[in-house]
């Protein structure tokens, strides 16, 4: 009877010691084993606050930086911090998926800046993606918060009110997928939508061509005209949207095949666009397939006007008294 006891005792012992946690706040190197196992386990589905993120958390959660950087690289969190701020983590706790994944939530903090972080390990516990999950947030005006729900999607949502007291939200769902990244999958939002300028890249580009110049049906749909290398080319860029919720985009350069008539085409691009001038016009038409810029429910075509150059007056040089 007191060998049976003692061998029991001596089990319990030995499954005590192996089920311990490590400490993984000093700078001893640990394994990939005791690492996870430092985590403990969440309920699905997890949500966090930017309240939440905010509150101190306690020194038996803490991971040094030396022993973080065995198994996670510092590119996670250095863009939020930078090289010259250390921050402090903590382990907010894991999420396993059987013969699959597994997720460990992060806590990084400053006295400033407080943010948690998705870390993904592949079924052989090597570490693949990482992604910010929340961060605190000095705006009283608006609520962020971060969650994972029972099919491991990992969603990141913003609230607040506008001018008129109406409630607006914005969220971007997540999944991680056996590429080794996590993939948008959705994107959801009730905000009211601010229309934007659209960008010139070569607006600024001279403009001494007799062809070169900005041909417009309106601000989201024009075609601009720039002096290209020699006299028998052109660089271009081209935009447009259309009601149908289809838009192009194309920027290239040029030849002049005919005195009116320049086409675009590419070593190892199916794309050929023609741009006919006529008078103080010109009509864009997609000779060959340029799905590669743009819907595939439209194609680049139509007639676009010259649009009128203003002269700027020249200053006037003052004469010698």
């Amino acid at each position: 009877m007191q060998k049976f006891l003692t061998i029991c005792v001596a089990v319990f012992v030995l499954l005590a010691c192996k089920s311990k946690k490590k400490d993984l706040s000093g700078d001893v190197p640990v394994d990939i084993h005791d690492f996870i196992g430092f985590f403990q386990e969440l309920p699905l589905p997890y949500v966090i606050a930017d309240t939440q993120i905010s509150r101190k958390l306690p020194d038996s959660l803490l991971i040094s930086t030396k022993i973080l950087s065995q198994f996670v690289p510092d590119t996670v969190y250095s863009n939020d911090y930078g090289k010259n701020t250390h921050p402090k983590f903590y382990a907010l706790g894991k999420i396993e998926v059987e013969s699959k994944e597994t997720y460990l939530l992060v806590k990084a903090a400053t006295l400033a800046r407080q943010m948690a972080y998705v870390l993904c390990f592949d079924e052989d516990k090597n570490f693949k993606a990482a992604m910010p999950l929340v961060s605190n947030n000095p705006d009283r005006r608006k609520s962020i918060s971060g969650s994972i729900d029972k099919r491991w999607v990992v969603t990141t949502s913003e609230t607040h009110k506008g001018a008129n007291g109406q409630p607006y939200y914005k969220l971007n769902a997540y999944v991680y997928n056996s590429a080794g990244v996590f993939t948008l999958i959705k994107i959801e939002s009730n905000e009211p939508v601010v229309p934007k300028e659209v960008y010139n890249p070569i607006d600024t580009f001279a403009r001494k061509h007799k062809l070169s110049g900005d041909y417009v049906q309106n601000k989201k749909n024009f075609v601009s005209v720039r002096d290209g290398r020699d006299a028998k080319k052109l660089l271009f860029f081209v935009h447009f949207e259309r009601k149908d919720d289809c838009s192009g985009e194309l920027k290239g350069e040029a030849v002049l095949v005919r005195p009116n008539i320049a086409h675009y085409r590419q070593a190892g691009d199916p794309c050929v666009l023609q741009l006919a001038f006529s008078g103080n016009k010109v009509t864009l038409s997609e000779v060959q397939g340029c799905g590669n810029y743009r819907g595939i429910k439209c194609i680049f075509e139509g007639s676009y006007t010259k649009k009128k150059e203003v002269v700027k007056p020249k200053k006037k040089v003052q004469g010698r008294s």
